[in-house]
């Protein structure tokens, strides 16, 4: 055979696996766009630390909350009237030995700002956006270790950067 048709042989071999990896193009291509989209999954922002396996763990997804004893409520007062606009609900973990709290009746629609630190080095601090109610991660705090929390609502536009309420508690 002469060199052309070598050449000619040798792209019609390669052809199968071109067109194989030539198919993959639009998923690579969705898959890059949704991982560049954060994958366009609602969720918390926020960030934790702490040395322990609760630390920043979702109760629910953990199944803490299954046996969790609500321990305390706090409220969260509006900075100008002094009116009680929502509420901060505090949960234990028995099995778990860790914390949480939750805000219910947020009536702003902002953002809620919620932080939660332990004795034990353990903190999570979270915002995310709505009306009704939202819970922070966990902190891990066995037995009588003191938890430490604060919550700041703002109203949605452009006075966002400026907090309407807050509230706070120690245990």
């Amino acid at each position: 055979m002469n060199t052309q048709g070598n050449a000619a042989e040798k792209r019609r071999r390669a052809r199968p696996w071109t067109r194989f990896f030539r198919s993959f193009t639009p998923v690579i291509a969705a898959l890059a766009a949704a991982m560049m989209m954060g994958g366009g999954l609602a969720h918390a922002d926020g960030a934790s630390g702490g040395s322990n396996y609760y630390d920043g763990k979702d109760p629910a997804a953990t199944g803490c909350n299954v046996n969790a004893s609500h321990i305390a409520n706090r409220p969260i007062y509006d900075r100008y009237t002094g009116e009680n606009v929502a509420t901060i609900q505090i949960f234990y973990s028995w099995s778990c030995q860790a914390n949480w709290f939750r805000v219910t009746g947020n009536r702003y629609g902002g953002n809620t700002t919620k932080n939660i630190f332990s004795d034990l080095g353990g903190w999570n601090s979270e915002w995310d956006p709505g009306y009704g109610s939202s819970y922070t991660m966990m902190v891990y705090a066995p037995g009588n270790t003191h938890i430490n929390g604060e919550v700041y609502l703002f109203e949605p536009g452009i006075n966002e950067y400026n907090w309407k309420a807050s509230g706070s508690f120690t245990l």
